[in-house]
């Protein structure tokens, strides 16, 4: 498995292969299993779409690790761009970005003033329009080199009164601190176990140790504090044993199915999506969109070697 995942990492680095596969003529089924449109008039019909079946989205705007102000420019027109459009189409404003597609790796200061851009649009946006705790700007968490300024973000766009929601990860030793502060004050934290190889002085490694502090985390955001401080839980997973947890722990607190979510990345494990909606459970799903879509959607593949037979025909 580990030799399966490093030979697609190889291959969303590597950049004749990525300029090969995006310069296809049409998008291969590839890259619409996980991807929701190429550009921001198909995400927000993708959007309506899926919110006509029950499914809540969370947009994002493929590109990583950018160091090209033009390229952030482009990011940020986009960002700006969706919200508008799902703000018309009456679906909840919830966009996600990570601070190194908008500026960090130049300067901080550009990353931080494009997020305030950007969550200042959906705060203009949704004035009136489709006014819900579900409209934000959500965090994404990156590497631990990135964490400290993440969550001084979060800090400053909400102490600016902007909407803002923050992804926290279980493996981190400090995230139980991290979330305590953010349940006082009643914030929305997404919970990821965290995909990045990290240190074991700053992270659990043992997949154990992983599960069982996502737990407790589970636990704290489920919390009688977390009701009271009016803070707003988002579990991201596509984990079957963890959601049956989450669903014991929301029942067994009080919690309603319409006071939490959970979110998956769209195209991945679609059986357990449908059952979750079926059930009457908050589904949100992480909706990329974009024309730089091959790094992501094979990273995705290289989760699952069954799902070999769609790269093939891709490369065909």
């Amino acid at each position: 498995m580990r030799l399966w995942q490093q030979s697609m990492v190889f291959l969303a680095r590597n950049e004749s292969v990525k300029k090969f596969m995006q310069s296809r003529a049409t998008m291969s089924e590839l890259s619409t299993k996980f991807v929701g449109g190429k550009d921001i008039t198909e995400a927000a019909e993708k959007g309506r779409l899926l919110k006509n079946r029950g499914y809540r989205t969370s947009l994002f705007y493929l590109g990583e690790y950018v160091q090209d102000l033009s390229v952030i420019d482009r990011t940020v027109f986009a960002l700006k761009a969706i919200a508008k459009n799902l703000a018309e189409l009456k679906l909840d404003v919830h966009i996600s970005v990570d601070p190194t597609q908008i500026g960090y790796l130049i300067d901080k200061k550009v990353s931080c003033d494009n997020a305030f851009e950007i969550a200042d649009e959906i705060k203009n946006v949704t004035n009136g329009v489709n006014n819900s705790a579900k409209n934000f700007l959500m965090l994404d968490m990156e590497d631990s080199s990135v964490t400290d300024f993440t969550i001084s973000l979060y800090e400053s766009l909400k102490k600016a009164s902007l909407p803002t929601a923050l992804t926290l990860q279980a493996y981190l030793h400090r995230t139980e601190g991290d979330l305590r502060k953010i349940i006082q004050s009643g914030g929305a934290v997404r919970l990821v176990k965290g995909a990045f190889a990290e240190r074991k002085e700053i992270a659990f490694t043992r997949r154990s140790e992983i599960d069982s502090n996502y737990i407790k985390l589970t636990e704290l955001m489920l919390s009688n504090e977390a009701r009271r401080s009016s803070f707003c839980p988002i579990f991201g997973t596509h984990d079957d044993r963890m959601i049956d947890m989450i669903k014991e722990i929301a029942g067994r607190n009080g919690w309603k199915k319409n006071e939490y979510e959970i979110e998956m990345l769209y195209g991945v494990r679609t059986d357990i999506q449908e059952k979750l909606i079926q059930s009457g459970e908050q589904l949100r799903l992480y909706l990329p969109f974009g024309a730089d879509w091959w790094p992501y959607a094979v990273r995705r593949i290289g989760e699952s070697p069954k799902m070999a037979k769609i790269l093939l025909k891709s490369i065909r």
